[in-house]
């Protein structure tokens, strides 16, 4: 259904736009990096071939954030 994969790439692209912002406060930190782990394992699982090597990078950045 289209309404539904609008949902999701509205609500994936939402959270994209909010992880730096969390990543950037102690606060919400280490839930910001759970959430952008789960949804780069979640890319790289619907298009491995494409994404494992991005989703790892950027997975990876995360914890200079926390540095």
């Amino acid at each position: 259904d289209i309404r539904l994969w609008h949902l999701i790439a509205t609500t994936v692209i939402t959270a994209e736009l909010a992880l730096p912002i969390a990543l950037l406060t102690p606060q919400t930190m280490p839930y910001a990096v759970a959430t952008g782990i789960a949804m780069h394992t979640a890319f790289s699982c619907l298009k491995p071939r494409q994404l494992i090597t991005f989703s790892g990078l950027t997975t990876g950045t995360y914890f200079a954030f926390a540095a």
